[in-house]
């Protein structure tokens, strides 16, 4: 238990402009004592957040309660089944598990861009998914079980064949209220439509009310309802994940348009193409990258009206990279390229360094944008989807509102859905800790945009 000033303090923040400080931080060592942490704090009214690594933009690793830090004693990978599975603790890094997963040409579907850091628990707590996931390898797509502790202390593994059986035995309104919940949503035609049509499409805002539709027991439905929870259903001590395979033939290239509804025209042709990954930025994002170490001095010069395009085709064999190398070729000749830089080659490659590269810039953007927001000003980063045909329309209006309000606007798109990501300067500063201070806060119109589009 930590709960001198100093820790607490060393707890406020997180990757996000927020901070609240907490009244006690917890550092629990098993399931016993998270089972105990929860029972206490349901039994007593009090809150609890779990934290790991704190990548979180957006506050979802803090609380001004009862923080539970799960980084200490919960690491750990076991491959099973040669590599097709892997069991994994939430502290571990999806950096670690795909490092140890590599060994067997494995890898996991869930890749965001802080896989460095970020951790396995917080990856399926917030259903974090990255640039080439799409709506198929996601955590919710991709995990075979989970292990989770209710708040009411209750542990359940999704993999336990008498699981439901001692689900309703411990938790018998629970179960009831599940099943009530399913069958009013699958009487509701039009409403089963609408959450179809929701999450054929990336989908992180509020509860998975798929899983009411996929689960057909109340283990099942709990077991999708907890992606993307953020917590707020328990705590999920241990996954295991379906992984995929590591396709290590890669060809990429990072193509520049004189323009974003340039760019937008061609993203479908690659997507078509059999791209797994396509992410369009704009040309305020790629001047704001020259701040990354290796990235071309030039850019700094390019035209704001410049876009560009990073396409990533990956195969297992030669065979196949040579296809898809084909197919892009075919792509290129009728596609309309601009040299607004020395540095810019307009090419496909292979060059494992020049990839690297590439997706180096692209992963740092939010980083490199933050550093070149005006002083006094906070950072606000935030993600919309829209199908992926359709996403020209709202990348334009953005633009003109950016353009409208003189603000400096990157984007991902993943198939078949483009995933806009917009940074906003605030002109609000930094709220101070205080047990009083509320969420909200005043942006301007988007900064920098960039577009994810892939599998």
């Amino acid at each position: 238990m930590l709960w001198k000033i100093s820790d607490l303090v060393r707890y406020a923040s997180d990757a996000s402009p927020y901070r609240f400080l907490p009244r006690v931080v917890l550092v629990p060592e098993d399931l016993d004592d998270i089972s105990a942490i929860l029972s206490y704090a349901h039994g007593k009214g009090r809150e609890v957040v779990f934290r790991a690594a704190g990548t979180s933009l957006n506050g979802q690793a803090q609380g001004e309660d009862i923080l539970v830090d799960v980084r200490r004693h919960w690491t750990g990978i076991e491959v099973l089944d040669d590599g097709a599975r892997a069991r994994i603790r939430p502290g571990t890094t999806v950096l670690r598990a795909n490092t140890t997963l590599a060994r067997y040409g494995r890898l996991l579907g869930p890749d965001p861009a802080s896989a460095i850091a970020c951790t396995v628990g917080g990856v399926v707590a917030n259903n974090a998914s990255g640039m080439t996931a799409g709506t198929t390898r996601n955590s919710y797509r991709t995990l075979a079980s989970l292990t989770f502790v209710l708040p009411s202390g209750t542990v359940v593994d999704t993999a336990d064949p008498a699981a439901d059986e001692e689900l309703v035995r411990a938790e018998p309104k629970l179960c009831a209220g599940l099943l009530a919940l399913k069958a009013e949503i699958e009487a509701d035609e039009e409403l089963t439509a609408r959450i179809r049509a929701k999450y054929a499409i990336k989908n992180t805002n509020g509860y998975r009310l798929d899983a009411f539709l996929d689960g057909a027991t109340p283990v099942q439905i709990l077991r999708g309802l907890m992606v993307g929870s953020e917590g707020t259903f328990g705590f999920i001590s241990e996954t295991v994940f379906d992984t995929l395979p590591l396709d290590r033939r890669v060809t990429s290239a990072l193509l520049f348009f004189p323009s974003l509804t340039a760019a937008a025209a061609a993203v479908p042709r690659f997507n078509e193409a059999g791209a797994i990954a396509v992410e369009v930025m704009d040309g305020n994002t790629l001047r704001a990258s020259v701040s990354v170490k290796g990235v071309p001095a030039d850019w700094a010069a390019l035209p704001r009206e410049t876009a560009a395009l990073l396409v990533e085709f990956r195969a297992p064999d030669e065979a196949g990279q040579e296809a898809f190398e084909e197919a892009a070729a075919e792509v290129m000749r009728g596609l309309d390229l601009v040299v607004p830089a020395a540095s810019v080659t307009n090419a496909f490659t292979r060059d494992a360094g020049t990839i690297a590269g590439y997706w180096k810039a692209r992963k740092a953007f939010v980083t490199a944008v933050g550093g070149s927001r005006p002083s006094g000003t906070t950072l606000i980063t935030e993600d919309f989807a829209v199908p992926r045909t359709g996403w020209p329309t709202p990348a334009r209006h953005c633009w003109s509102s950016s353009r409208a309000t003189a603000s400096t606007p990157p984007w991902p798109v993943t198939r078949p859905t483009a995933i806009c990501t917009s940074c906003s300067p605030s002109t609000r500063r930094s709220p101070p800790m205080s047990s009083g201070t509320t969420r909200s806060c005043r942006s301007s119109a988007p900064s920098s945009w960039t577009v994810s589009t892939g599998r």
